[in-house]
């Protein structure tokens, strides 16, 4: 009994300390949002906060590879924002200059000049004064799967707008989100064959490792009230604690139980035989 409680203890100890890498996706960030996938500034630091507070650390973008490559230990999360709205643009600063957290920011070429968006000065000072990451959202917000159909040029027109874009803001962009979360296998192999990027981000939750397929990486996209008990989908679910955490505590709370309940029947027996040895006295 007591090894197993053992046992339990260091497996579940290991389990809390289970490397954890997460992608946040937000989108708009505003006072009254109408849709699911727009937040208020206050739900978002309340989640930073969570995450801070779980142990997770901010992720450098330019460490992103590097991690994906070589390996992490401990929690870790990277917040991308996808579109480039005025909103965004708030937030992000806001997320750096309260938290120092640099962000990744998925740019739409169409977007620039259009009322209420981030201007190319707008992108230009994020990278200087907040360490913002640019990556590529595409030339204009549509399904890749349907760009790919009605334009058999999807790849040279994704580069020729990588390379615009990269010059502009003097980086070399090579991460691409892909809209509304849409892809496949043809869209993927066009992107590997025809244009310099190497990182591509989906809207399908779940944590990245070492072992994820470098075209289909995992991002938790913040959706609003999307639960029936009105928690918010993935974010509650996924990321408060990691799963890994809590079944480590779970495992490590049963482990103490029977440790508990161990040391109860060791010293009812002991009891039980000290009754025994005064029995034997008196007899």
């Amino acid at each position: 009994m007591y090894a197993t409680s053992i046992t339990g203890f260091v497996y579940g100890y290991n389990l809390t300390q289970t490397p954890v890498l997460a992608v946040l996706l937000f989108h708009d960030v505003l006072e009254k949002p109408q849709d699911p996938w727009e937040i208020t500034s206050e739900k978002l630091e309340y989640y930073i906060n969570r995450l801070l507070k779980l142990k997770y650390k901010p992720v450098d973008p330019n460490d992103f590879e590097n991690m994906l490559n070589n390996g992490f230990k401990g929690r870790h999360f990277m917040v991308t924002f996808d579109g480039g709205s005025e909103n965004e643009y708030r937030a992000i600063e806001n997320l750096y200059k309260k938290y120092g957290i640099k962000s990744v920011l998925f740019i739409l070429e169409d977007r620039f000049g259009v009322p209420r968006n981030i201007t190319i000065d707008g992108v230009k000072k994020l990278q200087k004064e907040c360490g913002t990451y640019l990556g590529l959202h595409g030339k204009y917000h549509k399904k890749y799967t349907e760009q790919i159909k009605e334009n058999p040029d999807f790849g040279k027109i994704t580069e020729e707008t990588r390379i615009k874009l990269s010059k502009i803001f003097n980086c070399n962009i090579k991460w691409i989100a892909y809209p509304f979360g849409d892809y496949n296998q043809k869209v993927i192999k066009t992107l590997k064959d025809k244009t310099a990027t190497n990182l591509a981000f989906t809207i399908e939750p779940g944590n990245i490792d070492i072992t994820s397929d470098r075209m289909t990486l995992n991002r938790y996209m913040y959706l609003g009230n999307q639960n029936p008990d009105g928690t918010d989908s993935n974010f509650e679910l996924g990321l408060l604690p990691p799963q890994e955490y809590s079944n480590g505590q779970l495992i490590i709370t049963l482990s103490a139980m029977v440790l508990f309940f161990g040391i109860s029947r060791s010293f009812l027996c002991w009891k039980y035989y000290k009754a025994l040895q005064i029995l034997k006295i008196k007899a």
